[in-house]
């Protein structure tokens, strides 16, 4: 029995961040635990809203270390726990996972990692930090076609602004059409896209809006696309491929 129901939201923590269920037996999906920095609509793709923290090493570090600072002016205490952090040595260490941080003195953080350093570092390396995917996660609607969040879930219902919600990754779910009822049947197509506001779409729909055939996939088609045989007929109802 889960703390928090799938369908529930909450103002207090149940999970860390990012904790994942699977339903067993016959159930088909995957749901991450997650935090909404705005207020969530069901059905649409919500977006990472994690900046880029891209900065240098304030000290020197050496292998197997598990403690690194970094200048960064501005983070709260474990902003970035379960996150990833990547160090630009001369092999470049690639997607430690971050334990955890101090709050920042102004200048700078200090990050403790949940693996030890691979080799040393020196003063001024570079490195970019990344937040948990699901420690932000935000409303994409209203976003024009160039919206530059990724979804990286979708609620179930609605979610009140900084609570606690469980983001479907992967399963069936429907989404929002962005152009007409729904999607699919006018050229039998089976992948579903995002369009940068959390709708779905198909790729004609996105190149006749003027977006790009660049846009996030979302996953494909579940219904057969006919009302009636030989009958097209677009639908919502999907396989949502993000995260398993």
């Amino acid at each position: 029995m889960l703390r928090q129901g799938i369908r529930e939201i909450s103002a207090l923590q149940k999970y860390p961040i990012g904790y994942r269920f699977a339903e067993g037996g016959v159930g088909d999906r995957a749901l991450r635990y997650s935090r909404a920095i705005t207020a969530l609509t069901e059905k649409w793709g919500a977006g990472n809203n994690d900046l880029l923290h891209e900065q240098n090493t304030a000290v020197v570090a050496y292998a197997g270390d598990q403690d690194l600072t970094i200048v960064l002016g501005t983070a709260a205490v474990d902003q970035f726990k379960d996150g990833y952090i990547n160090i630009w040595t001369d092999v470049v260490q690639v997607c430690l996972k971050v334990k955890g941080n101090d709050a920042s003195d102004g200048t700078n953080t200090v990050i403790h990692l949940e693996e030890p350093l691979l080799y040393d570092v020196a003063l001024a390396t570079f490195t970019d930090l990344h937040e948990n995917i699901y420690n932000s996660c935000a409303s994409m609607r209203g976003l024009g076609v160039g919206g530059p969040l990724q979804v990286v879930c979708v609620p179930l219902v609605p979610v009140t602004i900084n609570y606690f919600f469980w983001g479907l990754t992967y399963g069936p779910v429907i989404g929002v059409a962005h152009a007409g009822a729904g999607l699919g049947a006018a050229n039998n197509e089976k992948t579903v896209y995002f369009w940068p506001d959390g709708s779905i779409a198909s790729i004609a729909d996105i190149i006749a809006d003027g977006g790009t055939a660049g846009q996030q996939i979302a996953g494909t088609m579940l219904p057969r696309l006919e009302s009636a045989v030989d009958t097209p007929a677009d639908d919502i109802f999907y396989m949502l491929k993000l995260a398993p």
